[in-house]
């Protein structure tokens, strides 16, 4: 039996290396309400990526979008720490 589909939002800051991650479960309605605002919000700023991304769990979030986490310790600390459980 496969896994439901999470979606997790990131925001992923460029100047600093640092990514939030927003896990919305498996309500895809408010996680493609939340990404259009953040878009909206940070459209202007060249040095924010929103990305939007479907998965079975966060581990594989880090697998296949791994660019967006470094392996340096102290940013997956940081990734835990702001991880987000939308109340939706």
């Amino acid at each position: 039996m496969t896994k439901a589909t999470r979606y997790f939002l990131l925001t992923f800051r460029v100047a600093d290396r640092s990514v939030a991650v927003e896990d919305f479960g498996a309500d895809e309605t408010a996680a493609t309400d939340a990404y259009s605002r953040l878009e909206r919000e940070t459209g202007d700023q060249g040095d924010v990526e929103v990305v939007l991304v479907g998965a079975d769990s966060l581990e594989t979030v880090r697998k296949t979008h791994s660019h967006y986490f470094s392996a340096d310790e102290d940013v997956l600390a940081s990734v835990e720490k702001n991880l987000l459980v939308a109340s939706h």
